[in-house]
């Protein structure tokens, strides 16, 4: 059914007005245009709202998102007491559960603070950024651990109940498996909270966020793409437990643009270091304290996948945050990036980095996929860091200004709060790298459609491209104060789904 959009404040358009049938924009025009091609269909009077593009978070886990708000939520929670309070009122009311979950504590919890709870099963607990859980004794039994453990890639301090980066997934192996009904709420879930922040289309890394491989996930996806019920474009970041998991993959003919506009499959994801706030990032020079963070995966590991990745014509985009492991991808990327990047090989998050760095990211053409929410809670941890590091890093407008750069949240880190996102992208960086405001909405619709591939479709308020958009309160170009812009409605595909 057609509907009719009026009395709209078209971002980049003067027109007043819009017509949307079968899921697209079809034509942009005057008030009493639209109203008189709407006849008996539907109309709705905007009141001089703001209208732009969906916003397009490119990097998040939609899937991991849902996960976190249906389990135990520890965002903001720095008291122990009112950390205990939450975690034992979790088990008693979720008396079935056969482990206790959650994530989104920041300091202060370990495994004696989690024995001291009476609750009687295993408690695994994953910090704010996901690269650090801490575990009760229970769970170190139920995982058939009793002494220090040391991977590659990631350590377990017994005798604190804590563990790093890949030494998480021995616990996580663990884990209850979810089913393809939970797995589905999970997805519902994850995109009614990106809808409610005017996100349509998401970059998602979900392949073993939420289950041990993605064999699980991709069906429910698929299914869900193939009766629409999807609420958000996904474009899968796909990420495996080893190179003989993504040779299967492969092997099985899936590679990027396999699917279609609601479910696709994008770059092969790698994860190569930690985090800044958990001091796992790996670094050149020590942080204060000594550490130089933790290096998941050695060049020779991140060859073989991007040359398997070449091969099928599939970019690869590699989570660093860490100068040391952005040193080991540029390495890899600088013999095996073809001139141009047409398949747009990139970094994610991409924060501590060196001059050098910068102008080598350039010379590449590599895209970036940043996180300015990561601003608020990071930049006060840059005096961890040697200056000769910490004075060029979060260099987002360099970036944004060279290559195709794009925002997202890296939900649930963040939650895909865009307006939030916004707001620190103009005011909350250093000095010399805030964007503009025209520049932060781009980095939020059309560089995020370029960076997925999907520019000619979604990203802007145009004829034929898809009737994705988002109604705020206030002008961002003009208003006062964006933080306080509310979203207002978000429509996917012509259906109001906020």
């Amino acid at each position: 059914m057609r509907k009719g959009y009026v009395h709209a404040h078209l971002y980049n358009r003067k027109e007043t007005a819009f017509l949307i049938d079968e899921g697209k924009f079809v034509k942009f025009g005057s008030d009493e245009e639209i109203t008189k091609l709407t006849g008996h269909d539907e109309l709705v009077d905007l009141g001089g709202m703001f209208v732009l593009p969906g916003f397009v978070d490119s990097h998040m886990h939609l899937a991991e998102l849902g996960m976190y708000l249906s389990n135990l939520q520890l965002s903001n929670l720095s008291d122990q007491a009112l950390l205990a309070e939450k975690i034992v009122n979790r088990a008693k009311a979720d008396t079935e559960a056969e482990w206790i979950t959650g994530r989104g504590w920041k300091a202060n919890v370990d495994k004696k603070f989690l024995d001291s709870l009476p609750v009687d099963k295993p408690v695994a607990l994953t910090r704010v950024d996901g690269h650090v859980m801490a575990v009760n004794s229970k769970a170190l039994e139920a995982a058939g651990i009793e002494s220090d453990l040391e991977i590659d890639g990631g350590y377990l301090d017994f005798d604190k109940g804590i563990a790093e980066e890949k030494a998480m997934d021995v616990i996580r192996a663990h884990f209850p498996e979810p089913g393809e009904n939970l797995i589905r709420s999970y997805i519902e879930l994850g995109a009614k909270a990106a809808n409610q922040y005017g996100v349509t289309t998401v970059g998602s890394d979900d392949f073993v966020a939420v289950t041990k491989d993605y064999t699980k996930i991709l069906p429910v996806f698929s299914t869900m793409a193939y009766t629409e019920s999807l609420h958000v474009r996904v474009n899968e970041q796909c990420e495996f437990n080893s190179t003989q998991e993504f040779a299967g993959f492969l092997d099985q003919g899936y590679t990027s643009f396999t699917g279609d506009d609601f479910f696709m499959i994008g770059p092969l994801k790698l994860i190569i270091d930690g985090t800044l706030g958990a001091k796992t990032a790996a670094v050149s020079k020590p942080f204060t304290g000594g550490s130089t963070g933790t290096l998941i995966m050695d060049e020779n590991e991140i060859e073989t996948y991007v040359q398997l990745a070449n091969r099928f014509n599939m970019a690869t985009i590699t989570h660093v945050i860490g100068d040391r492991a952005l040193d080991a991808v540029l390495s890899v990327f600088k013999d095996n990036v073809l001139e141009g990047n047409p398949l747009h090989h990139g970094l994610v998050h991409v924060q501590l980095t060196r001059p050098d760095q910068l102008e080598e990211i350039q010379k590449l053409g590599l895209s970036c996929f940043i996180q300015t929410p990561f601003l608020e809670d990071d930049l006060p941890l840059l005096n961890t860091v040697p200056e000769e590091i910490s004075d060029s890093s979060y260099a987002f407008r360099t970036l944004f200004e060279s290559v195709l750069t794009s925002n997202g949240s890296d939900a649930p880190v963040c939650m895909p709060d865009v307006i939030h996102g916004i707001a620190l992208a103009v005011n909350g960086n250093r000095e010399g790298q805030n964007l503009t405001r025209e520049e932060a909405i781009a980095s939020y619709t059309t560089k995020g459609a370029e960076q997925l591939f999907m520019a000619d479709r979604i990203g802007a308020l145009q004829e034929n491209y898809y009737a994705d958009f988002v109604v705020l309160d206030q002008d961002l170009l003009t208003c006062e104060d964006i933080e306080k812009t509310k979203v207002m409605m978000t429509v996917m595909n012509g259906e109001t789904v906020f």
